[in-house]
Order: structure tokens, then C-alpha cells, then sequence
């Protein structure tokens, strides 16, 4: 007695610890499809390949069943009138023996034509059946493939919407702001400098042409003194003047220069 009741605990110990084992293994197999739904949509699609193959098969056998048993009663149905007919014409010439045996042969054969058409409508009823689970098995493979490409990418979008959230959260406003009065300032200081180095650089240009003006009035004023001077200067004699004069004195006697003679000394000074 007291050996079935340790036979019950120890039972009632390994059930509970089994219970216990499949459901923490039932737990850690759901955390683990939830952090990988891919690997789980690829696993049924896979799973509902291998059953498509195995229904595939079944049903080529099916098929070839089928075909067979077809091509069996074509052969049948032509063996059945020709036996039909050597059964006509034994008994025409009375071959009465030839006749029961070939008759016996046409009962054989309504027989088996019988079993034949029975077995080829059940085979043609499941053939058809097997083709239309396959396309609707197929159909169903088509839409989970597109269910995973459209669940995974909503996915994908929940979770990059869940990261900006998190990124946004962990962002303090205040800190936005002064970011971007520093970065405000960091600019206006920037065109300042720019605006300055400008200044700079168009005050020198307008000295540069303040100078270039100031030097082309002097030359310019320089050019009316010379000008204004060569005007007021009164005209050379010229040369040939002085030489005919000298021509003319060689000629005349030497004596008291008097009258014209004198002119040129008194033009000279």
C-alpha cells in the first residue's frame, strides 16, 4: 500500500515537473518568436511548402492511377466487342462451344469494365479533388509570403517610429534652445567678421582711388602751369637771324657802326 502511494507521488512529482518544464520552454519559445517574427513566418512557410509537396505528390499518384485505369477500360471496352462479335459468329456457323466460351469471356469482361468505371470514378473525384488543394494550398503559400513581406515592414516602421519617441524623450527642450541660440550667435558673429574684413577691404579700395584722383589733379595742374608758362613766355629769335647779321658786318667797311648796323646789338640785348 505504501508502495503505490510513493508510486503516486513519484508520478504526480514528474508530471508536475514536466507541466512545469513545457510551459517555461512554452514561454521562452513565445519571447523568442516575438523578438524574431521573420524566423516564425519563414518556419510556416516552410511547413506549409513541405505539406504542399506531400499533397502534390499524392495527388500525381492520383493522377497516374487515374490514367491508368482509363487506358485499362479503353483496352477492356475493345476487347469486350470483339469478343461481342466472334461470339455473333461462332454462333452463326453453330459453334456452340466457341460461343459459350466467348461468351463466358464477355460476362468476364462486363465484370471487370464494371469494377473498372467504379474505381475510375472514385480515382477521378479524388484527382480533382487534389488539384483544387493544391491551388488553394498554393494560393494560401502566396498570401502568408506576402502577409510576412507586409507584416514585417510594418514592423520595421513601428519600430523605427518607437526609436524617433524613445530619441525624442530623451531629449531635453531647453537644451534644444540653447543649442540653437548658440549656434544663432556662433552665425551672426560669423557674418559679422564677414562684414567687417568687407569694410576694411572697400576702405582701402577708396583710398587707393582717393590717391590715384589726388595724383592725377596734380598732373593735370602741373600740365596747365607748363601751359599756362609757355604762353606767357615771350618767341625766340631765330637762328638765321643772328647768321645774316653777322654775313652782312663781314661786307661793310670797318669804321663807327652807325645807323642800321647798330640795329641788331640793340635787338640782341
Amino acid at each position: 500500500m505504501r508502495g503505490k502511494e510513493a508510486q503516486k507521488e513519484i508520478d504526480m512529482f514528474i508530471s508536475r515537473l514536466r507541466n512545469l518544464v513545457s510551459g517555461k520552454l512554452s514561454r521562452w519559445l513565445k519571447s523568442r518568436e516575438a523578438h524574431d517574427p521573420e524566423a516564425v513566418y519563414e518556419a510556416a512557410i516552410a511547413d506549409r511548402i513541405r505539406h504542399y509537396q506531400q499533397l502534390k505528390n499524392a495527388a500525381a499518384g492520383a493522377i497516374y492511377m487515374r490514367n491508368k485505369l482509363e487506358r485499362e477500360l479503353k483496352q477492356k471496352s475493345t476487347e469486350l466487342a470483339e469478343v461481342v462479335e466472334q461470339a455473333g459468329q461462332a454462333a452463326d456457323i453453330n459453334e456452340d462451344q466457341c460461343a459459350l466460351i466467348l461468351l463466358r469471356r464477355k460476362h468476364e469482361l462486363e465484370t471487370d469494365g464494371e469494377r473498372v468505371k467504379e474505381e475510375l470514378s472514385q480515382l477521378t473525384v479524388e484527382a480533382e479533388e487534389a488539384k483544387k488543394n493544391l491551388v488553394m494550398f498554393k494560393s494560401e503559400i502566396d498570401k502568408l509570403k506576402t502577409e510576412k513581406v507586409r507584416m514585417l515592414a510594418r514592423l520595421r516602421n513601428a519600430q523605427a517610429r518607437m526609436r524617433v519617441e524613445r530619441a525624442l524623450e530623451t531629449l531635453s527642450y531647453d537644451e534644444d534652445l540653447r543649442a540653437l541660440q548658440e549656434v544663432r550667435e556662433s552665425i551672426q558673429q560669423m557674418l559679422t567678421r564677414s562684414g567687417v574684413n568687407r569694410e576694411i577691404h572697400n576702405s582701402e579700395i577708396d583710398q587707393k582711388l582717393e590717391e590715384i584722383r589726388r595724383r592725377a589733379a596734380e598732373v593735370k595742374i602741373q600740365a596747365e602751369l607748363d601751359e599756362l608758362k609757355r604762353r606767357r613766355r615771350p618767341p625766340l629769335v631765330p637762328m638765321e637771324v643772328f647768321t645774316r647779321g653777322v654775313h652782312t658786318d663781314s661786307r661793310q667797311p670797318v669804321g663807327p657802326a652807325v645807323g642800321p648796323a647798330a640795329s641788331p646789338a640793340v635787338s640782341h640785348g
